[in-house]
């Protein structure tokens, strides 16, 4: 149950506004900074750029992933409980 819930609470940052306006700003602001504003011999700061792109990926892919886990765990919760019910009778 656990899961379930974490997956909700992840479910609902994916979900918020200010969040998602956040990620896609973040997102924005590096790509451009990466592909627009550093010169080719500044490799040392496209690199960190790059690293702090990925990064805001990973919280991203993180999220959805607690949100499967969390999918799974209900599916397996309410198999339990079907099996439960059958055993009862």
């Amino acid at each position: 149950e656990a899961e379930v819930s974490r997956s909700n609470q992840a479910k609902q940052i994916l979900e918020n506004k200010i969040f998602v306006e956040a990620i896609d700003t973040l997102k924005k602001l590096y790509s451009e900074a990466l592909l627009e504003k550093t010169g080719a011999k500044e490799s040392d700061t496209r690199e960190k750029l790059w690293i702090a792109y990925n990064v805001v990926g990973k919280v991203e892919q993180h999220l959805q992933t607690v949100i499967e886990t969390g999918k799974l765990a209900e599916k397996q919760l309410e198999d339990f409980r079907k099996q439960q019910v059958k055993t009862k009778f």
